[in-house]
C-alpha cells in the first residue's frame, strides 16, 4: 500500500469512527442499570470538563438530580457541580452546591469530608473566616489523616488574625502530606509576613527546615 493509500485509509478510519463523546453517551444510554448508568454519567461529565463543555456537563447533572431518588447519587452530583463553580471562580454558586449536597446527608465519611472542607473553602474564598473554621474542624474530625483540611483551616484562622494557630493548621497540613507543597507555601508565607512567629513558634521553622532537607536529599543523585 502506497503512502497516499495510507492516508485515504486513515482519513476514512477517522470519518467513520465514532468519537470518544458518541462512544460514552452510547455506554451511558445503553446503561442497564442505575448504578452504570451513574457510573458512565460521571464518566461523561469528566470528559466534559476536561473538553471545556461546562455547559455539557451541568446539563446532564442538573438533569440527574431533577430525575433521581437516590440520595448518595444526588449528593455526588452537587459535589460535582459545586466543583465546577470553584474552577470558575463562583465561590457564591459553589458554597450553594456543597451545602444542597451535606443537606441530603449522604452516608460516606469520604463524602462527608470533601463537602466539609469544600464548604469550610468556599467560605474562605468569600472571607467568612469565622464560618469556614467550624466546617473545617467538622472536616478533620471525620478524617484528621488528609493534609486540605489542615490548610484550609490554616487560612480561616490566619483571616481572623489567629497567627499562631494559623502556623499549627499548616504545619500540621505539612506533616499529613509532605508531598503537597501547597501547605509549606503557605506556612512560609506567614511566617515572612509575621516574623515574630519564627519566635513564637519554633518548630514550625524546623518544620520548614526538615522539609528543604529531605527535598535536598530527594533531588541527589544516585
Amino acid at each position: 500500500m502506497s503512502i497516499s493509500e495510507k492516508k485515504s485509509t486513515a482519513s476514512e478510519l477517522r470519518e467513520t469512527a465514532p468519537d470518544t463523546e458518541t462512544l460514552l453517551l452510547a455506554r451511558l444510554q445503553s446503561s442497564t442499570t442505575t448504578e452504570d448508568y451513574f457510573r458512565w454519567l460521571l464518566f461523561v461529565v469528566g470528559f466534559y470538563r476536561g473538553i471545556n463543555k461546562i455547559a455539557a456537563a451541568v446539563d446532564l447533572l442538573e438533569r440527574f438530580i431533577q430525575e433521581s431518588n437516590d440520595v448518595e447519587q444526588s449528593a455526588h452530583c452537587y459535589l460535582a457541580l459545586g466543583q465546577i463553580a470553584t474552577d470558575g471562580g463562583r465561590h457564591d454558586s459553589a458554597l450553594e452546591y456543597f451545602t444542597a449536597a451535606l443537606n441530603l446527608a449522604p452516608k460516606r465519611p469520604k463524602v462527608g469530608y470533601v463537602l466539609q472542607n469544600n464548604i469550610g473553602y468556599s467560605l474562605n474564598s468569600l472571607g467568612r473566616f469565622v464560618d469556614a473554621e467550624k466546617h473545617c474542624r467538622i472536616a478533620i474530625d471525620i478524617d484528621c489523616n488528609r493534609a486540605s483540611g489542615y490548610r484550609n483551616l490554616g487560612v480561616s484562622l490566619h483571616g481572623q488574625g489567629h497567627g499562631v494557630e494559623a502556623a499549627w493548621a499548616f504545619a500540621e497540613a505539612v506533616k499529613a502530606d509532605s508531598s503537597d507543597n501547597r501547605a509549606r507555601v503557605l506556612l512560609e508565607k506567614l511566617l515572612a509576613l509575621h516574623p515574630s512567629l519564627a519566635v513564637q513558634c519554633p518548630w514550625a521553622v524546623q518544620l520548614l527546615y526538615s522539609s528543604d532537607q529531605d527535598t535536598q536529599a530527594d533531588t541527589l543523585p544516585v
